[in-house]
């Protein structure tokens, strides 16, 4: 079994086990994490590197895997 499915069934576990709750006040928690991520997302500097390509190649990967978009 992949991690993803995995992951998957535990979640669904959990949820069946009755352990997820509303979230109190989920208005304004959504509009917390909105500014969290725009916030933390914000590009007010640019950074010039030299790396060698493999490093590169390894960081896109990486990058994937945890959905975090990069530009070079």
């Amino acid at each position: 079994m992949d991690k993803e499915s995995k992951l998957e069934e535990e979640i669904l576990a959990s949820f069946e086990r009755d352990e997820w709750r509303s979230v109190p006040n989920l208005k304004d928690e959504i509009a917390r994490y909105a500014s969290i991520v725009s916030a933390s997302l914000a590009k007010d500097k640019r950074v010039n590197i030299r790396i060698s390509s493999r490093d590169l190649e390894d960081i896109q990967a990486k990058a994937a895997e945890e959905g975090i978009p990069i530009r070079h």
